[in-house]
């Protein structure tokens, strides 16, 4: 009776598909001593992360990912303490990075803080001709991480072994030519659904599988392996067939700070004014609408004090000061690691809070109940800007849409009529600012 189900099950099985788990892909990411951010700019990272998140979004495409597994870890510089807080700290902010910039649900990634790399050390030393290369893989066999005595305190260790070993000697080697190596966050594998289909029209969208650096990822010591360390899934690639296009990561928001010098004037009827210099603050927040192309919503807030001259005609002096909202488009170009220019185009709204205009020795309000001007104040404004890094530095130009004078003063005879009416802003700005 038993053999007729089995057989029975595995026709069932064999008719509707088998639903299994295959890796497909890994990365690795490298980290500064010390460190646990996720740095592009360091070693090989951006091509590491741009080829696995483009895998990966074609997978999400297809409903084909199954999870995401992470395994940091650290070198054996530093306290074991510290060295597990920076193992986990990695891991966590690799989860947090491939959430933000890649779009993977939080629910699809799990994460291994493995502290120290202990397994990746031996196959580094195994594979060198340093010197006491026997005696360090003797210690890292064969020696316990920590050794106590009968009152159960710490006399001895792995570590201390191979700071002693020739006095310091094979250890200052392996600080400088392995420890690097192992400060990474390795095997981020994508998991992927694998369906036996036989009767169904329609197949699986094919998905490019890219060959990591690491065809073979290093298997941690056999000493004391944990229990639960034989149910860790298999780290293991598959040789890739087609290349996926390379694509430069764009952060999905940056709020930033800026300064700048703004020189201003108006534009009128018959009137001609002079430039007068000001100044801006704010802050900017730019917002990625998507994942291909790196298209930003720009919006902010802005201190910026505008104004003009006029003179032989009522020898006037005026400071605007607005608060000033910008709604606009921009567009990274890329122009290596680290370098990006970036255009820009859209509106303002602009609401006036303080200013005068002084005529001689006389000095009134622009704004409010005695003043000419009205607060209100929305126009177009384009502009490019330059960034290294997190730094960066733009001009722009605003252009006032909307009459700001509410008294429309004429002075002159029918032919030749000058004065305040259809008056407009115009501003020439240069700033510099950091992101964050």
């Amino acid at each position: 009776m038993k053999k007729i189900l089995f057989f029975l099950f595995a026709a069932v099985l064999a008719a509707g598909g088998v639903e299994a788990q295959e890796a497909v892909d890994s990365m690795k990411i490298f980290y500064r001593r010390g460190y646990r951010n996720v740095d592009l700019s360091f070693r090989d990272n951006r091509a590491q992360m741009e080829r696995f998140l483009n895998l990966t979004e074609a997978a999400l495409k297809n409903d084909r990912v199954e999870k995401v597994v992470i395994r940091s870890y650290a070198s054996p510089d530093g306290t074991a303490e510290a060295n597990e807080r920076l193992s986990v700290g990695r891991a966590e902010e690799l989860k947090a990075y491939l959430v933000r910039e890649g779009n993977i649900p939080a629910s699809l990634i799990e994460y291994h803080a493995e502290g120290i790399a202990w397994g990746m050390l031996r196959e580094q030393v195994a594979a060198s001709d340093m010197a006491g290369r026997d005696e360090v893989l003797d210690i890292l066999d064969h020696t316990p991480l920590w050794i106590y005595d009968d009152d159960n305190r710490i006399v001895d260790g792995r570590k201390k072994q191979l700071m002693d070993l020739q006095g310091g000697k094979p250890y200052n080697y392996m600080l400088e030519h392995f420890f690097p190596e192992l400060r990474n966050s390795v095997s981020t594998v994508l998991y992927l659904h694998i369906v036996a289909q036989q009767d169904s029209e329609t197949e699986p969208e094919p998905i490019a599988v890219v060959p990591s650096e690491e065809e073979r990822v290093p298997q941690q010591e056999p000493v004391r392996v944990p229990a639960d360390a034989a149910a860790m899934p298999c780290e293991t690639t598959v040789p890739a067939t087609v290349p996926a296009k390379p694509r430069r990561s764009y952060p999905a928001n940056m709020i930033g700070v800026h300064a700048g010098y703004c020189t201003s004037w108006i534009t009128s009827y018959g009137l001609t004014s002079s430039t007068r210099p000001g100044y801006e603050v704010g802050v900017s927040d730019r917002i990625r609408l998507g994942r291909q192309f790196p298209f930003y919503l720009r919006t902010g807030l802005t201190f910026i004090s505008k104004g003009y001259e006029v003179r032989g005609f009522d020898d006037s002096r005026t400071t605007m000061n607005y608060l000033q909202i910008p709604v606009g488009i921009d567009y990274t170009v890329a122009l290596g690691e680290r370098f990006a220019l970036i255009p820009h185009a859209g509106f303002y709204y602009a609401v006036g809070v303080g200013g005068n205009r002084k005529v001689g020795a006389e000095e009134i309000p622009v704004f409010g109940e005695k003043g000419r001007f009205s607060r209100h104040d929305m126009g177009f404004s384009c502009g490019a800007g330059f960034t290294f890094g997190r730094f960066g530095s733009g001009v722009a130009y605003q252009i006032g849409l909307i009459n700001i004078d509410k008294t429309d003063t004429m002075y002159g005879n029918d032919s030749q009529m000058v004065g305040y009416k259809n008056v407009r802003n115009r501003s020439f700005i240069v700033r510099a600012g950091v992101n964050f």
